[in-house]
Order: structure tokens, then C-alpha cells, then sequence
């Protein structure tokens, strides 16, 4: 079957008057406002998602990241034990005891760990002579009394009597032991709450039962007597 002429025109006609409309659409579409919105819509994914990874960080002020700072802060009093063990170790062969806080600190910043760029910079610092700074800085970052008095004893090993130094570092290990016990016997009892709660949930609902049925109902059937 063919098509006539006027079935052409109609179709010709028919696409002209769609292409005359995609034309005014597009030329009346506002290019301007939609960037504008999807712009800010773009910047506002990205602040819900600074604030998300915020949150969900050690560096963020939440329940969260308070317990992932904590978790990280018991990794590095971890770290600090391991590396008073090797202090010792160079103090028993000898160069701990004849080498001075800059030779013990950078042997330090050279293990790595999460303490590895804390030790650069605090070797920094007191390679400048800023022996206060080099301490504050390493307590800050680390943030527990142990890191306290670890970056203290670091900062004058120079002063300590070479006789006392395994002494000295043996007792502070001895203290990270404790307050590392100390944390374990609370997380287990915390732990052991948490198994025995849902027994003893289900020992007071019991009790509840009981009274329920052994008093309140009594009561109803006595009010149901008078009214």
C-alpha cells in the first residue's frame, strides 16, 4: 500500500510542529536556577557527609567517637608498653645507657606504628630545644596520663642516673600493666552484666506476675463485692 502525498505532509508536519516544541522547551528551560539547586543540593550532600564521616571518626565530639578515641588511645598505651620493653632491651646492650633522649627517640620514630609520627615530631621539638612543648605535644596527641609521664621520661633521660634507668622504666611498664588490667576487669564486668540482664529482666517480670495475680486480682474481685 503506498502513502499519499498528504500522508507525507502529515507526518512532515507533525514532526516540524515536535521539533518546534522541543526548541521552546529548551529554550525556556531555567539552565540557571536547576545548576543553582543542583549546586546547593550538591554542597549539601557534601556537609551531611563531612559530618557523617565526623561522627563516625575519633576526631568528632559523639558517643561514637568518643569510644573509637578511647579504643585508639588503649592501641597507643599498648604501643607505649611495647616500646618501653624495647628502651630496655637498649639499655641492657649498652647504647640506652650511654646515648642520650634525641639517640632514644629516634630509634623510636623509627618502628612503626601510630606513635611513628608522634615521635618525629616530638624529636623535632626538642631538637630545638623545646623540651616542654615536645611533652605537651606528645600527651596531647596520645591524651592519657601514661603518655604524660612516658614523653616526661623521654625528655630527661639525659638527667636519669644510668643505674636507675631499668628501674625507672620497669615501673611505668609495670603501671601501664596495671591500668590495662583495670580497664580489662571493667570491660568483662560490663560484658557480664550484659549476659545476666535479660535473666534477671525475666526473674522481675515473674515477680510483677505474681503480684498481679496474687493481690490485684484479689482486690478486683473484693471491689466487684460492693459495686
Amino acid at each position: 500500500m503506498e502513502l499519499s502525498i498528504f500522508t507525507y505532509a502529515v507526518y512532515a508536519a507533525s514532526l516540524f510542529l515536535i521539533i518546534l516544541g522541543i526548541r521552546r522547551c529548551v529554550k525556556g528551560f531555567p539552565y540557571r536556577r536547576f545548576r543553582n539547586r543542583l549546586e546547593a543540593a550538591g554542597a549539601g550532600l557534601s556537609e551531611k557527609l563531612r559530618i557523617c564521616r565526623k561522627n563516625f571518626s575519633a576526631e568528632g565530639s559523639g558517643m561514637i567517637s568518643k569510644a573509637l578515641r578511647k579504643q585508639e588511645q588503649e592501641k597507643m598505651d599498648g604501643e607505649i608498653y611495647e616500646d618501653i620493653s624495647f628502651l630496655r632491651n637498649l639499655t641492657v646492650m649498652g647504647p640506652g645507657r650511654q646515648a642520650g633522649a634525641d639517640y632514644m627517640i629516634e630509634q623510636l620514630s623509627l618502628r612503626r606504628g601510630r606513635l611513628q609520627a608522634i615521635y618525629g615530631r616530638m624529636l623535632h621539638l626538642l631538637r630545638q630545644n623545646q623540651r616542654g612543648e615536645a611533652v605537651q605535644y606528645f600527651s596531647a596527641k596520645v591524651g592519657t596520663p601514661i603518655s604524660g609521664d612516658f614523653a616526661r621520661l623521654l625528655v630527661q633521660w639525659d638527667d636519669i642516673d644510668p643505674r636507675e634507668l631499668l628501674e625507672t622504666l620497669l615501673s611505668h611498664q609495670k603501671n601501664i600493666k596495671e591500668v590495662r588490667i583495670t580497664t580489662q576487669k571493667r570491660r568483662d564486668e560490663m560484658i557480664s552484666d550484659l549476659i545476666y540482664l535479660p535473666a534477671v529482666l525475666n526473674v522481675m517480670l515473674i515477680f510483677i506476675n505474681f503480684i498481679y495475680v496474687a493481690y490485684f486480682i484479689d482486690q478486683r474481685d473484693l471491689l466487684t463485692m460492693f459495686f
